[in-house]
């Protein structure tokens, strides 16, 4: 049986890329391939604990790379999957030692890049010719095909490939509506906007979703808006009606859900987005670039500034959007879009 190790810095969380990094253990299972995961920290489930990856305590420096546990992983599998763990770049140290090891091994290795530090306000000064990871050697994923243009003009010579973030559109199907909104305090007239947003750092752009609700409570009753992540937040202090706090099952939230808002300034491809079309609930979004990317595909995204185009959608928008995530996003084919990412990688060498 071949083995595939898949790396992150954390796993098991609900932060884009663990949810992605799952899709693709799962995939690579369904395949049959025998899965290694492993990451500086698990925020749930289990697999290895590579030291070096991820810090001790919020804030501070990660430890010193285990670089022998590193090189063990390395030789032991037939490919290597580093999945943002050769793109973030509050672990360079590390990301650096995957890359040596993984050339010593001779080991294939798929680079999956969600936000090269380039496109987003850097955690730690970084040093541009280190991260994010960019050996010719290696197959190079880019999640979105702006990134893609922007690593091609920096490394001419990669060997790249775009595979868009994929959508259990299946799975999406059957959330528990009534039950999930009385678990939430929200009546069955109420009409609910959930923002699917962590409130750590700007480009969530709590505060321009906060104006987008306002502006809607101008236009309709009983607007109540849900923001998924509880910590402290002071931009939705004195905004009535405020739901905060996480669903276990992503079909209950969209079903939940009246409308779904993700008015971000920044997103690698935005998740919640697609995901919104395929349970069909309308969606409002933007101004992040990639959003153009989805938009192409088919898909009507309500821009925050036009409530009056969202309030007279009719209900062909949600079946054209389910249809179009269905055609090009299906979790389904991600099995098929591996193995010819493992082929490539392999040639790479």
């Amino acid at each position: 049986m071949s083995r595939v190790c898949v790396v992150s810095h954390r796993l098991g969380g609900f932060d884009g890329v663990s949810v992605e990094a799952a899709k693709w253990a799962d995939a690579f299972s369904a395949l049959g391939w025998e899965v290694t995961l492993a990451a500086g920290f698990f925020a749930s489930g289990s697999g290895v604990v590579v030291r070096g990856m991820w810090a001790d305590r919020p804030g501070g420096e990660p430890p010193p790379v285990d670089h022998a546990l590193i090189k063990s992983l390395c030789t032991e599998h037939d490919l290597v999957v580093l999945d943002n763990a050769g793109s973030l770049w509050s672990a360079p140290e590390a990301s650096v030692a995957w890359e040596e090891h993984a050339l010593a091994a001779g080991v294939p290795v798929i680079l999956r890049h969600h936000d090269p530090a380039w496109q987003r306000v850097q955690l730690r000064p970084v040093d541009g010719d280190v991260v994010p990871l960019h050996h010719p050697a290696h197959l190079h994923v880019l999640i979105n095909s702006l990134t893609q243009r922007e690593f091609l003009t920096r490394w001419p010579s990669l060997r790249t490939r775009v595979v868009h973030n994929r959508v259990d559109v299946a799975g999406l199907s059957g959330g528990d509506r009534a039950g999930t909104r009385a678990l939430l305090g929200v009546d069955p007239d109420d009409y609910l906007v959930v923002h699917p947003a962590r409130v750590e750092g700007t480009s969530k752009n709590i505060p321009g979703a906060v104006e987008f609700i306002r502006a809607l409570s101008a236009r309709r009753d009983r607007v109540r808006y849900w923001l998924t992540d509880d910590a402290p937040c002071a931009a939705v202090e004195g905004l009535p009606g405020v739901v905060r706090g996480r669903v276990a099952s992503p079909a209950d939230l969209y079903a939940a859900a009246d409308l779904v808002l993700l008015p971000s300034t920044w997103e690698g491809w935005g998740l919640p987005v697609c995901e919104a079309a395929a349970a069909s609930r309308f969606v409002v979004a933007g101004p992040y670039p990639v959003l153009d990317e989805i938009r192409a595909l088919g898909l009507t995204v309500f821009d925050p500034g036009d409530i009056d185009g969202l309030l007279t959608a009719s209900s062909d928008v949600l079946a054209a959007n389910r249809a179009a995530v269905q055609r090009h996003l299906d979790l389904r084919e991600l099995p098929r879009v591996l193995e010819e990412l493992i082929e490539e990688a392999a040639r790479c060498r």
